[in-house]
């Protein structure tokens, strides 16, 4: 037998007997005070969202900088890319060491003219963050060429021949060319 069966067989403790349940609460039918309730709530909260909105709000300055006499992102890439070829990598046949800068450059270009962290980024992961900032698609395509060119010598030894190896600082100028702001 149960606890419960034998406490409800045993009767009340200390000898009362069990009570009947309460009836049901009357309620009373008008809505009124429900209503009143409801619109000083409503109202509370009102006030406090406008006071929350009023105290929070405030203008935000724009600081006024002077300008800034730091080269441009496209002048910034010219000049290493014309770095590159002065070091003459080519002529040394240090092709690994000239790919590399000049994907570096490029994505130097990337990150300073789109915002996009080009330098962290794989080129697939690359690529996709500049589709995604809307840059036309025969620069993205452009620049898939370049890089994948470029990681072919710097990762799968890949020895391409002198004219093919320069044409990467020309394809590098091109895209930095068709894709830097222009200037009213």
């Amino acid at each position: 037998m149960s606890v419960l069966t034998q406490i409800l067989i045993q009767g009340a403790v200390d000898g009362q007997s069990l009570r009947d349940i309460k009836p049901p609460v009357e309620v009373s039918q008008s809505l009124l005070p429900y209503f009143i309730g409801g619109v000083v709530i409503l109202g509370f909260v009102v006030i406090l969202t406008w006071y929350y909105i009023r105290k929070h709000r405030q203008v935000q300055l724009v600081p006024v900088t002077e300008v800034d006499d730091a080269p441009l992102a496209h002048e910034v890439a010219y000049q290493k890319l014309a770095a590159i070829e002065a070091a003459d990598w080519l002529s040394r046949g240090d092709m690994d060491t000239y790919h590399t800068q000049v994907a570096y450059v490029l994505r130097e270009y990337i990150r300073a003219r789109y915002r996009i962290p080009a330098l962290e980024l794989t080129t697939t992961a690359l690529l996709r963050a500049m589709l995604r900032a809307q840059i036309d698609a025969p620069y993205v395509e452009r620049v898939q060429q370049l890089l994948a060119n470029c990681d072919k010598v710097k990762f799968a030894t890949y020895q391409p021949e002198l004219t093919e190896a320069s044409a990467r600082v020309a394809d590098a100028r091109w895209i930095v060319d068709e894709t830097k702001p222009s200037i009213l």
